[in-house]
């Protein structure tokens, strides 16, 4: 339960067949896990578990959800194991929309949630892909395809970490992907401003190197490494119905299992397969940037029907005459241009020596209601904005700025 392997067992390696006794989904997992249903109750309510997801072929409910519960506690277990070994997470908001009849209109947006149900089933995912890696690496040798990350540039993480340390006197340790963590932690502890946490991150994820795959044989052995999971060597083997580098190491594991001259006769040589991995980079890069700028197009057109006005943006870089914004309720970041806040507004950028640069905003004259009449841009600092969409294409956010932000329980 310590989330630790069991010393001197051997892991098991073959071929099976899954029979599911139930069809469980994330929200019913997390019922489960956070002891809403199935906890002694004399009957189940359908709402949090249905029937349709419930149990067969003999097994109970009250079976289930015990399994459940134990693998979400070994799964916490391991993941915060995971983290004390340097392991970090910079999670992104990930948006999910609901469409009108018409499959094109969004009629709602909203974050989706990461609960601890997603989190046990990656915990055992990560498991799963790292023995299938070190099982590729000791039986197939060069032919072993790998996932590795490398470290972040590290001129745009000494930037990152600069900023943070202007904006708001925190120093991260950019050292090395354990060094990061244990800031972050101790971030997380001191910090009690849940936006300040999320800016951070958003900082932080910019110099980070995409993931990719690799043919070990095609590169040096320290070079296998993933950087953000602090592990020696991974591979992805748990989603050959979508990725088809998972079909690659199904079958080389497949031939480990089969013996030495399975892996010997195996069709595909270190060569072919590390450019194999190459067109896999291509198109994940490619469908990567494809959803990113199906996200960015759905919710601009979302905005264009409903504008979110007075929404909290922190100023995460400035340049002369523009700024990136970021708004914490959508988990985007977005440029807000001066140029068309010229009718009502007056700016003068500068640069303070060692830190960067900074705009002066002057109100010119009255505007919505408006009372402010100066106003600083500097990193960190809280704006109110209109999030809409843009009027010309492409279709992408735009942002228009009201003013200072001021806390709800703050007048105007």
């Amino acid at each position: 339960k310590d989330g630790t392997i069991v010393k001197d067992h051997k892991v098991w390696y073959g071929r099976t067949v899954i029979k599911s006794c139930a069809r469980l989904d994330y929200a019913t997992a997390q019922n489960i896990i956070e002891k809403k249903v199935a906890f002694g109750e004399n009957e189940i309510d359908e709402c949090l578990w249905p029937t349709s997801r419930r149990p067969t072929g003999g097994h109970t409910i009250d079976e289930v959800a015990a399994d459940v519960r134990l693998m979400n506690e070994i799964a916490q277990a391991r993941r915060r194991l995971r983290f004390q070994s340097g392991a970090i997470a910079l999670n992104a908001v990930k948006l999910t929309f609901k469409l009108e009849n018409d499959g094109e209109t969004p009629l709602m947006c909203e974050p989706y949630p990461i609960r601890d149900s997603n989190k046990l089933v990656e915990e055992y995912m990560l498991l799963a892909n790292y023995l299938v890696a070190q099982r590729l690496i000791t039986h197939a040798g060069a032919r072993a395809l790998l996932r590795h990350h490398e470290p972040p540039l590290y001129d745009g993480l000494e930037q990152a970490a600069a900023l943070a340390k202007e904006a708001i006197g925190f120093h991260i340790d950019i050292s090395s992907s354990e060094s990061l963590q244990r800031s972050l932690n101790r971030l997380g502890r001191e910090c009690q401003d849940e936006i300040t946490l999320m800016c951070v991150t958003e900082l932080l994820k910019t110099p980070m190197r995409p993931a990719n795959y690799i043919a070990a044989g095609q590169i040096e052995e320290s070079k296998w490494a993933h950087f953000a999971l602090h592990i020696p060597y991974y591979t992805h083997f748990t989603s050959p119905i979508r990725r088809y580098a998972d079909v690659i190491v199904h079958r080389l594991l497949q031939a480990t299992l089969d013996g030495e001259e399975a892996v010997e006769d195996f069709p595909l040589d270190d060569v072919r397969i590390d450019s194999i991995c190459g067109n896999c980079n291509e198109k994940k890069d490619g469908s990567r940037k494809a959803q990113e700028r199906s996200d960015e197009v759905f919710l601009a057109l979302y905005l264009r029907r409903f504008p979110m006005k007075k929404q909290l943006g922190v100023v995460l870089s400035i340049g002369v005459k523009t700024f990136t914004v970021f708004i914490p309720k959508l988990g985007v970041s977005s440029v807000l241009y001066l140029e068309e806040h010229q009718n009502w507004i007056e700016y003068e950028p500068y640069e303070v020596p060692n830190i960067g640069n900074r705009i002066k905003l002057k109100r010119t004259q009255r505007h919505k209601g408006e009372q402010w009449q100066d106003l600083l841009i500097k990193n960190f600092c809280k704006i109110r904005v209109t999030c809409t969409c843009s009027d010309k294409p492409p279709l992408k956010v735009k942002l228009e700025l009201e003013g200072p932000w001021e806390a709800p329980n703050e007048s105007h």
